[in-house]
């Protein structure tokens, strides 16, 4: 039996096909931490380790004091 992704995973995977379909667009700001957590039903630990995945994935970047934002496609 497969074993499932961790929640974190799984968060990043589903922002990461929104952002892929257009529905966070390049330059958006995505919701904060705290939101994604509430969005998602996650903690809030488990929604940053989601945020820093799709950092990784060179999917968003943030700005100081501003938030998080989609990046501008290549």
């Amino acid at each position: 039996m497969p074993t499932r992704p961790p929640h974190y995973r799984r968060v990043a995977d589903d922002i990461e096909a929104k952002i892929r379909a257009g529905e966070y667009a390049p330059g958006q700001q995505l919701p904060s931490v705290s939101e994604i957590g509430e969005i998602y039903n996650v903690a809030r630990s488990t929604a940053y380790r989601a945020v820093k995945e799709l950092h990784a994935r060179n999917l968003i970047y943030g700005q100081q004091g501003q938030g998080v934002f989609v990046t501008e496609s290549e």
